[in-house]
């Protein structure tokens, strides 16, 4: 199914961490895209990396809680066996490139691919990865 892109985002960490934040511009920009017929997800290894950096804000009740609000518009999507192939194929494959990518990484790179989705991040080493389609909505 990856070869057939959807209208879809599949958030990692340092895109989902921006949106909770309200009046983000990435916030705004997934409500109106999302207005437009997209759909938008992330997985719990993002949440683990989310929770990560929660225990280091002065108010993580309050974050808990514009994350909470957030998942009004953002999918939490589970990863299957078919998820756990793809990891294993993207994982030989980067291992023969010689190249890295975090082990949550090519979780999200795995799901992404699975489901059709673009990846928004601002992690270079997805490159690595061609066949994931990703995005910066931070950038510039």
């Amino acid at each position: 199914m990856g070869s057939c892109l959807k209208d879809g985002f599949l958030l990692d960490a340092n895109h989902l961490g921006s949106a909770v934040t309200r009046n983000s511009p990435v916030r705004l920009k997934i409500e109106q895209v999302r207005i437009a017929g997209a759909r938008f997800g992330t997985c719990v290894p993002v949440l683990c990396e989310i929770e990560t950096g929660i225990q280091q804000v002065r108010r993580p009740d309050e974050y808990r809680e514009n994350l909470r609000r957030l998942f009004r518009y953002v999918s939490i999507w589970p990863l299957d066996q078919e998820t756990a192939r793809i990891y294993g194929e993207f994982r030989q494959k980067l291992r023969k490139k010689g190249r890295v990518l975090s082990q949550v990484d090519t979780m999200v790179a795995a799901l992404a691919y699975q489901m059709g989705l673009k990846v928004l991040t601002t992690d270079r080493d997805f490159a690595a990865l061609p066949e994931v389609h990703k995005e910066n909505w931070l950038a510039g």
